[in-house]
């Protein structure tokens, strides 16, 4: 399989990626039975936690959940078919949890999708379809049943039936923007002992779709003949079933892969003939039809044909086996038999939506969560990728993501895209009222005939032309009636000239209106910059080898920075870096500070914005004034040492297996602190044995990692550096250090040999080989030289 270059990825990024993403993008999290109810707390906690949840979809400038209503053959809602689930304690929990989700996120401009897991019917509560079916649950080739993780046969009319029913209820009972289908598979399990004892072990209201072990897919590759595929309609006894009308199956899987297919396409029929706007989406396989677990070959499900045919709206696989941006560009976009591309092209030149599913949990696990950035913006540069649903809500709680997300990767508001375009919708009104120089109020008036509750969407532009892919979105509303909406400024942004304002009307296929009138507010007034923080602060005593760094309110001219500032006595700086769109300044220099030295870091009021407003200096908001720091430094080395880089970094997107792993430090370590207890590795969830060994560059410590074994191909890899590690004076690491990276597919690059010493073709060791005349016998050896390591090596301080 071709692989994309990390040179080609940057590029694509940069060409593609950074240039904006527009306006239209779909950004939810699943969101798990668990996360949002508990059988142990009150209504009003439940409640209280599901606003909590919508909250911080918002600040993550999320536009949907996928929420968890059916589980193993129980339900989240008020349900005619089956019983509450457990997570609701079995009963009614003094509420409907999915009305009151729907309710408080089309409050927030959300999208609900229904999220139901399908053939899954772990439960055997009474009212469960497992308990009262038990003729619909699937059997071996010999006629038994499977006892645990129990699945339902989708091969069953009377099991598709119900469960189209089931859902149904779901989509006539509830106004939700989409309902999405789990476990809308055949099941993975055999009657293997191995696959038996794992069925066993696992909590089955923990059944996640798409996690399955190594050994579960070696076990279930190794025992088809063992598979609960077949019921007591279709034994496997009967041979092929041919009593189908106008249906001939050629082999049993061909039949396994139309039943699934029916009931998807039965469903959306039946979506489509009441509610039609309701989006049928599919949380797929990752892989669809390549590897040893996928999505056609292993449980039949496929989702490729459902996105071309149409009879699913929205395609959102869950692709959680990739980690890095260049594998999730190779996964959708190589061209070839291992990626989505290559087997969706009708299902996208017909404009359906398909969305990525990063396996944010596995991000998180691996120490890897910064590689969400990555991941969306290779994605983006794929044309046909429509937005992201993450997996799941709780690694996302986890890492106190959303904020961060919604200024870097979400740092604007989306709706989503439409495939059916409606030329009748009238636009709103907008009016405008100043309430203060830095606040307005916004009110939309809906047109008389917008009689249903629908989307609205409010545009902000510099001008009083409007772009709706572009221009800012700043507010996304449901509903039927006007509202007002206060648009607010810190008096610290960029902008200082007049806004314009414009809304316009959506459909519930987010087809958009034509754009209403626009209003027009006063000039934007904005304060003259300030420094927010600072490293050191004033007075503060710091290290010699500590981070020097300024934190401005506004983003600064940087021309001629260092002209702009005095430091006494001098220190020799090498240059400036900025970041945080030029409000922050971290100092490079040359060396350290001296010991035991009282400096005076002075920022001058010739420090601009951008717009030109000098420095306010004392913060009484009148430009021209400068800003002191006074500090000093220890008179010994208190602080423990840090890494200044490593290879391979964040910037490496996977790493040859035959590469080097140097880090690097800012100060000389102790040698004995740098041991086997202190430095760890993890390669493809697998411990290994490895050799830490340092060298000296300019007064700073190099340390080199080499494995004794091969590492994983294809694998993340985690090195821990704990605390244990110490520089020359027993000054410890901070915190535990980790170095994470990806090894490449494959074992070695192409080598071009010119002695073969492996076959026994005449040629003797090395001190007989006529090439290596002068080789030192004993003392030959591959090793880690002074400034590389060497792969495969044997480390030899004669080198």
């Amino acid at each position: 399989m071709k692989r994309l270059s990390a040179f080609i990825l940057l590029v694509l990024i940069f060409r593609l990626g950074f240039a904006g993403i527009g306006n239209e993008e779909f950004r939810a999290t699943w969101v798990i039975t668990w996360e949002h109810i508990s059988g142990s707390s009150s209504a009003e906690t439940n409640k209280a936690r599901v606003r909590k949840i919508l909250d911080n979809h918002k600040a993550a400038n999320m536009n949907a959940v996928i929420w968890q209503v059916r589980q193993g053959g129980t339900a989240y809602y008020t349900s005619s078919f089956e019983p509450w689930g457990s997570y609701a304690g079995g009963s009614y929990p003094g509420y409907d949890p999915l009305a009151y989700a729907i309710e408080e996120a089309h409050k927030r401009g959300m999208e609900v999708h229904a999220w139901f897991n399908c053939f899954a019917a772990s439960s055997t509560a009474p009212g469960t379809p497992a308990a009262e079916h038990p003729e619909w649950i699937c059997r071996d080739r010999s006629g038994n049943p499977m006892t645990s993780s129990i699945a339902l046969s989708p091969g069953m009319k009377a099991v598709r039936d119900y469960t189209i029913d089931v859902a149904m209820e779901i989509v006539n009972n509830y106004d939700i923007d989409g309902l999405h289908l789990d476990y809308v598979r055949w099941n993975e399990y055999s009657n293997s002992k191995k696959s038996k004892e794992y069925a066993a072990k696992i909590d089955p209201t923990k059944m996640l779709d798409g996690m399955i072990s190594k050994e579960q897919i070696e076990d279930l590759n190794k025992n088809k003949s063992g598979r609960y595929l077949y019921d007591v309609d279709h034994p496997y006894s009967a041979g092929i079933p041919d009593s189908i009308p106008g249906v001939k199956f050629s082999s049993w899987e061909s039949y396994w892969r139309w039943s699934v297919t029916e009931f998807v396409k039965t469903l959306h029929d039946s979506i489509q003939a009441v509610k039609p706007w309701v989006r049928l989406s599919a949380a797929a396989l990752g892989k669809y039809r390549w590897s040893g677990w996928q999505g056609y070959g292993s449980v039949y499900q496929d989702a490729a044909l459902w996105f071309n045919e149409g009879y699913i709206d929205q395609l959102t696989p869950m692709h959680y086996h990739w980690t890095t941006g260049e594998g999730f560009l190779d996964m959708l976009n190589a061209h070839d038999p291992e990626s989505w591309d290559y087997y969706i092209q009708p299902g996208i030149a017909a404009g359906r939506l398909f969305s990525v599913g990063p396996g944010s949990y596995i991000l998180l696990e691996n120490k890897i969560w910064y590689r969400h950035k990555e991941i969306v913006e290779a994605c983006r540069t794929v044309s046909y990728v429509d937005g992201f649903q993450f997996f799941c809500y709780g690694s996302w709680n986890g890492a106190l993501y959303w904020d961060e997300a919604g200024s870097t990767i979400f740092s604007n508001m989306t709706k989503i895209r439409s495939n059916h375009p409606n030329p009748e919708l009238t636009a709103p009104g907008i009016s405008l009222v100043k309430t203060d120089p830095l606040k307005y109020e916004i009110t939309v008036t809906p047109d008389p005939s917008a009689n249903d509750d629908q989307w609205y969407v409010i545009y902000r532009s510099e001008n009083q032309t409007f772009d709706l892919d572009n221009d800012d979105i700043i507010d996304l509303h449901f509903g039927k009636g006007a509202y007002t909406v206060v648009d607010s400024f810190p008096g610290t942004q960029n902008y200082n000239g007049k806004y314009s304002y414009a809304a316009t009307r959506l459909d519930r296929y987010w087809a958009e209106s034509a754009v209403s009138n626009s209003v027009q507010s006063d000039s934007i007034p904005s304060y003259a910059p300030i420094v927010i923080a600072s490293t050191p602060g004033i007075n503060d005593t710091i290290p010699i080898n500590a981070e020097i760094s300024i934190l401005f309110s506004k983003s600064i001219d940087t021309t001629a920075f260092g002209t702009k500032i005095t430091v006494n006595p001098a220190m020799d700086i090498k240059n400036f870096d900025w970041s945080e769109e030029n409000r922050k300044v971290v100092f490079n220099l040359e060396g350290y500070l001296q010991f035991a030295t009282n400096y005076t870091l002075t920022l001058l009021p010739t420090i601009t914005d951008i717009n030109g407003k000098s420095l306010d200096g004392n913060a009484d908001g009148t430009p021209g004034d400068q800003y002191v720091i006074p500090f000093s430094t220890y008179d010994v080395d208190v602080s423990g040492p840090q890494i200044l880089s490593s290879y391979p970094g964040q910037d490496i997107e996977s790493l040859d297996l035959d590469d080097g792993i140097t880090i690097e430090f800012d100060e000389l370590l102790d040698p004995a602190s740098v041991n086997k207890n202190t430095v760890s590795m993890v390669s493809g969830g697998y411990n290994v044995t490895i050799e830490p060994v340092l060298t000296t560059e300019d007064n700073k410590s190099i340390l080199n990692i080499r494995s004794y074994s091969q590492l994983v191909s294809d694998a993340i890899n985690l090195i821990t550096l704990n605390t244990g590690v110490t520089d020359t004076l027993g000054n410890p690491l901070s915190e535990n250090q980790y170095v994470d990276f990806v090894t490449k597919n494959y074992y070695y690059s192409s080598k071009n040999v010119f002695d073969n010493f492996n076959t026994n073709n005449g040629w003797e060791s090395p001190t007989f080989s006529g090439s290596t005349v002068g080789t030192v016998d004993g003392n030959c050896a591959f090793g880690i030289t002074k400034n590389n390591y060497l792969p495969a090596s044997e480390f030899n301080d004669t080198d």
